[in-house]
């Protein structure tokens, strides 16, 4: 038996009438249109073809392994879908909420944490496609482009019926310039008026993910409706991940104990934990020995993670740098003997 459309019934729940505001507008200036041939004065198209970034979802939210809290937070998105009925046709709330009509979702954490595999997996829940939209994908060297562009992908993933999914989002949320002072200045905040406008008359799914939410501009931050946070997973959480990462026919040794590895190692992403697993596996596969005796073991794993753990550690430390002055420059005073 097929799945219910979530995502179309949710649409018509509250009040959307499948045709998007750039299909309206594109109807409205049939009456009275120039003839072919003659100069028209609408806005040249998106600079961009959006086809290549248009995709079935890779993952189900089977495959997504996230600590409780977020989970309930995920669970909690997709219950609106499940009750849409009932909340914005039975109790009324469509008839309240008649603009912001898209179920926008932010997810923001460290890198490395699930919040695209998840965009995947909930696009994958409403039988729908996901435009992946990276902002150098939509970022144009010719002022004016960029706008052109994010209002193109909005319109181009109600056509396709996609959930549209804006990684690195704090590039296109970011707070709008107050001194303007050069023409890429008015470009940065013309741009964002567009994503705002966009947001606000969008009817489809939207989903924003971003490290540094932080950079929002408040005025994104107030129209997004469900604002989910990915932590770094719990000692469950890692368990689940690291055994997730082991494919059937990989040869382990009876040392391995992946509670124990989750117990031992934590603040450590899930994107951690698979480069961990397969530098662990390459480790054993060039070791010294005949095919059939090579295991991965303990040892393994716990040698992977922990040079992972350094390597974090070291893009995290500052660089120090000395600025030269001029002058006599005042020591603080010796301690006493």
């Amino acid at each position: 038996m097929p799945r219910p459309d979530r995502a179309k019934d949710f649409m018509e729940a509250v009040g959307d009438t499948g045709i998007s505001g750039n299909q309206r507008n594109s109807a409205s200036q049939g009456v009275g249109q120039k003839p072919e041939g003659e100069e028209s004065d609408r806005a040249p198209e998106a600079s961009i073809d959006f086809t290549p970034y248009l995709r079935e979802p890779k993952y189900t939210l089977e495959d997504v392994i996230l600590p409780k809290t977020t989970r309930n937070q995920v669970e909690s998105v997709i219950a609106e879908l499940e009750y849409q009925d009932l909340i914005y046709r039975e109790w009324g709330m469509g008839e309240k909420h008649k603009l912001d009509k898209a179920l926008s979702i932010n997810f923001s954490g460290p890198p490395g944490t699930g919040k695209t595999i998840t965009a995947e997996a909930l696009a994958h829940a409403l039988k729908l496609k996901i435009l992946v939209l990276p902002y150098q994908q939509l970022e144009s060297k010719y002022v004016g482009d960029t706008p052109k562009n994010i209002a193109k992908a909005f319109e181009f993933a109600t056509i396709q019926k996609a959930a549209l999914f804006f990684d690195e989002a704090d590039s296109f949320l970011g707070k709008r310039l107050e001194n303007v002072s050069q023409s890429t200045d008015t470009a940065v905040n013309l741009t964002r008026s567009v994503m705002i406008m966009e947001l606000s008359s969008y009817e489809g799914i939207v989903i924003f993910a971003t490290n540094l939410i932080r950079n929002y501009d408040p005025a994104f931050i107030s129209r997004i409706r469900w604002k989910v946070q990915f932590d770094l997973p719990d000692e469950e959480a890692r368990t689940q991940i690291w055994q997730a990462q082991i494919p059937s026919k990989l040869p382990l040794d009876e040392s391995v104990d992946f509670a124990e590895l989750a117990k031992q190692f934590d603040k450590i992403s899930g994107r951690d934990i698979k480069n961990a697993v397969l530098k662990a596996v390459v480790a054993a596969a060039k070791e010294d020995k005949p095919k059939e005796l090579k295991r991965v073991t303990q040892a393994h794993f716990s040698q992977a993670i922990s040079e992972i753990i350094d390597a974090n550690k070291a893009a995290e430390k500052q660089e120090f740098t000395i600025t030269p002055v001029e002058g006599k420059v005042e020591l603080p005073p010796q301690p006493p003997q």
